[in-house]
């Protein structure tokens, strides 16, 4: 369990979740882990149970659609081997025509563009190494349309260009990008956010039966920024118990 060691992986939204999950994996990989949230509390928790095990990491607490976040990643000593973009956010739940304009662009400035910065910030020290992981959270509101969720929905679509865009750009220099698209998955957020009308819905539309665990997204993670996914590069990868197949 150590094909990671001498890597560093930094993951966004690592304070809970999906995101504290994947830092997990990415550690018990052996990768050093550079842990970036809002919230230092959160993040430092991670760490400190990262570090409880023996493995390595640090915190960065900012807004990933900050410049004084992207000075302080500069400042890290170590290149960036391993980025997974998995900070996201949603706007209020309703039709479009009744969602403010600045909840529209947070959405789309945290949950794309933020993505397409973070992954153009690392790739020039990746490629300079011969070897580097990029690799997106998406959704499968991306894939399949979301009701009352448009903006949210049309973010995560763009991550699909943005992987495809880039695996072309990068593969030659030994770096991959790609994206997982979970469905729905239980973590806190989602108990928050999805009513559960339309998280009994979301269920009753997957063959597996039941929502998705941060672990299982993890798993697929760590597998793709590990050596053996090497020739593994520009792929949508659904990790969503076969929803939309029925």
């Amino acid at each position: 369990m150590t094909e990671l060691a001498g890597k560093t992986a930094l993951v966004t939204g690592a304070g809970t979740g999906i995101g504290a999950a994947i830092a997990m994996h990415l550690a018990r990989q052996g990768a050093e882990l550079v842990l970036v949230a809002r919230t230092m509390q959160r993040i430092e928790a991670v760490g400190e149970q990262i570090r409880k095990e023996g493995f390595r990491a640090q915190a960065l607490a900012g807004d990933i659609r900050s410049p004084e976040l992207f000075e302080h990643m500069a400042k890290v000593k170590q290149p960036i081997d391993i980025l997974v973009n998995n900070a996201a956010v949603f706007a209020t739940y309703g039709p479009l025509e009744d969602i403010a304009p600045e909840e529209i662009q947070a959405v789309l400035d945290v949950d794309l563009v933020a993505a397409l910065r973070l992954t153009q910030f690392v790739l020039p020290a990746m490629k300079s190494a011969g070897w580097g992981r990029v690799i997106h959270i998406g959704s499968v509101a991306g894939r399949l349309g979301a009701v009352g969720q448009v903006a949210y929905s049309t973010a995560k679509a763009g991550l699909e260009g943005l992987t495809r865009s880039v695996a072309a750009e990068v593969g030659r220099y030994g770096v991959t990008c790609n994206l997982v698209e979970p469905g729905l998955v239980e973590t806190a957020r989602t108990l928050e956010k999805i009513d559960p009308a339309t998280r009994a819905h979301l269920t009753a539309a997957t063959p597996i039966g039941r929502p998705g665990t941060p672990d299982e997204i993890a798993a697929t993670v760590a597998f793709l920024a590990s050596p053996r996914a090497s020739a593994i590069t520009g792929v949508i990868l659904p990790v969503d118990g076969g929803v939309g197949l029925r």
